[in-house]
């Protein structure tokens, strides 16, 4: 079904609706009902896969981790931690800052420099 079809078939049903009202009952034959669900679906599927094509075209690896990888985690509790855990904690993070220096992601190097200080000033506090 062409789109030219499409259109007169719409405005065809746009005309009847007026002439009828909204109440009014549209009756397609079986041959007519398989075109236009054939149309539709030829219609979706054809948007899905330019889609598709295009993403898998224009993403990179990069992209696809940014867009995927876990957010850090805050922490809910309010027990204070011990000098080994605070020191655990200072591992992680600055593990965590070269890994994302070396990626060059440095949003999220300050983001976990800001933790590091916090960490850095309760281990102060011991």
């Amino acid at each position: 079904m062409t789109k030219k079809q499409i259109k007169d078939l719409a405005k065809a049903l746009l005309n009847e609706m007026d002439k009828e009202g909204l109440d009014m009952e549209i009756t397609l034959d079986e041959h007519q009902l398989d075109k236009l669900a054939d149309s539709i679906v030829d219609k979706l599927l054809g948007n899905y896969i330019k889609q598709q094509a295009t993403w898998y075209t224009t993403s990179t690896m990069d992209e696809l981790y940014s867009r995927f990888r876990s957010k850090p985690k805050k922490r809910k509790s309010k027990k204070e931690l011990n000098e080994g855990e605070l020191l655990g904690e200072l591992a992680k993070l600055m593990t965590k800052l070269d890994y994302h220096t070396e990626r060059e992601e440095y949003e999220l190097c300050a983001e976990i420099k800001k933790q590091i200080d916090e960490v850095n000033k309760k281990l102060g506090e011991l």
